[in-house]
């Protein structure tokens, strides 16, 4: 099982942490034949993952038009909760990383692929490199 994670822009076009907000997914990944083929070819629609935060952040982040495309895309995914044994792991990233301030939607989505033995699908190596028992996903294209 593979859980997702990328960057995307908000509302002022900064970059945020933001998993797969429904806009940006779909610009992120649109016409990047490497990146689709390897979702929907190498590891298959039902090997890949979302966690709750993911959700959450995703409905934070969409337009009221969008509901129920956004609902239906979210539905097609496995989808990890928060449990007591995550947000242990949670807490202890929160501290142990002080120096890199990594951030609460990164140390939750890290702490979820640790725990359920997962590897991380994300176009923000940088982010997570630096993380103890993260297996970070090497695409196909890139080896």
């Amino acid at each position: 099982m593979i859980l997702l994670w990328s960057k995307s822009e908000n509302k002022h076009g900064k970059e945020q942490d933001n998993p797969l907000q429904f806009r940006s997914f779909f610009s992120y990944f649109k016409g990047n034949t490497n990146i689709i083929n390897e979702l929907d070819n190498v590891i298959g629609f039902d090997n890949l993952g979302i966690s709750v935060i993911t959700v959450g952040e995703i409905y934070y982040g969409m337009k009221k038009s969008e509901k129920l495309t956004t609902k239906t895309l979210i539905n097609q995914f496995n989808k990890y909760l928060i449990n007591k044994e995550i947000c242990i792991k949670f807490m202890e990233m929160m501290l142990g990383y002080l120096d890199n301030r990594i951030g609460i939607p990164d140390a939750f989505i890290a702490a979820t692929a640790i725990c359920n033995n997962l590897e991380l699908y994300t176009l923000s190596i940088q982010d997570f490199n630096y993380i103890e028992g993260v297996k970070l996903y090497k695409p196909h294209y890139l080896q």
